[in-house]
């Protein structure tokens, strides 16, 4: 799929002089402040679609009776293997700019490097997109709370942070044994829950007025806080400006296994990544001329990546959403 996007041309691609040194970007181009790649760890696939082996947790937690009585043999125990499957994806964006334009743009301007930034940062955006719609809705893992009224964080007299979280945790752990390792967080709720009097009452006598991430994550239990800050644009082309938060206002406590992909994964989801014969790195970037009698007589800047991404162990995670206002 492939979408095209206007660029400089004619009198835009050229500037005065005094303007050269100097191309404004006043926003984030789309890689700072993503974090759905930390959240769902890459595994390399051989294949673009294959399955995998899903063992059976029951059978490795279930209370065995081991009691064996003289010249008996030992009580055998067994587990059982289910699989699923994934399909990886082209995802593929692309923009032309005119030879033209190339020929006679100012140094400054940076065609090439902004085309690529353009078409790379989009699909690094509709990635953390894809992933944050996935995790964030309750029917797609584990458990959840949707929380209104005086249980939204902002309020400081009635709301409990630290329950909601705990809550979370214990859906976690009972059923699988392990303990969330991980919060998602967006900056919105980030930047209200640092300043929670439950969670300040907890520093009274060495920190004033806001905690840090690394005080927050021991407050809440987990290894690491991974605060959502990138943003997308609702609208329409030409149409009136709509930004809002790509996590929106959600909290998600998973567990994530560090260096996930090998054999025997215990992780919440994975990025199912796949290579074809001739690409360098799982997403490229690459340009090539269409010019030439009858053609457009463009250079084509395009980047393209084959993913999937899955929740694997869906009781890996519990969402508080509608944190706050």
């Amino acid at each position: 799929m492939y979408r095209t996007y206007a660029t400089a041309s004619g009198a835009d691609a050229h500037h005065d002089a005094l303007l050269t040194n100097i191309s404004l970007m006043a926003f984030d181009t789309g890689v700072d402040g993503l974090i759905g790649d930390q959240l769902l760890p890459a595994v390399p696939v051989a294949k673009q679609s294959d399955r995998y082996a899903i063992i059976d947790k029951a059978d490795f937690l279930r209370n065995v009776d081991a009691l064996r009585a003289p010249r008996t043999q030992a009580r055998r125990v067994e587990f059982s293997v289910s699989s699923d499957s994934y399909f990886a994806d082209n995802y593929a964006l692309a923009t032309d700019i005119a030879l033209e334009d190339l020929a006679n743009a100012d140094n400054a301007f940076n065609l090439r490097a902004n085309a690529t930034r353009l078409v790379t940062g989009d699909l690094i955006r509709a990635q953390e997109i894809r992933i944050a719609n996935l995790v964030t809705s309750i029917s797609n893992i584990g458990s959840g709370v949707v929380l209104s009224g005086g249980q939204m964080w902002h309020d400081f007299v009635n709301s409990d942070p630290i329950a909601d979280v705990t809550t979370a945790h214990a859906f976690v752990q009972q059923r699988t044994g392990l303990i969330a390792n991980t919060m998602c967080v967006d900056h919105d709720t980030m930047m209200i829950v640092r300043r929670h009097p439950d969670l300040l009452d907890m520093y009274k006598y060495t920190q004033g007025g806001m905690l840090n991430p690394e005080q927050l994550a021991t407050v809440f239990g987990v290894n690491r806080i991974l605060v959502g800050r990138s943003v997308r644009e609702n609208s329409l082309e030409g149409g009136t400006t709509s930004m809002t938060n790509i996590w929106g206002h959600n909290v998600l406590l998973a567990y994530v296994q560090p260096g996930a992909g090998g054999m025997e994964t215990r992780t919440f989801g994975l990025r199912f990544q796949w290579r074809p014969e001739g690409f360098p790195a799982p997403l490229v970037a690459s340009s090539r001329r269409d010019a030439g009698p009858g053609t457009k007589n463009v250079e084509i800047i395009q980047s393209e990546h084959f993913q999937t991404e899955k929740i694997v162990a869906r009781e890996l995670a519990y969402c508080i959403q509608n944190t706050v206002a």
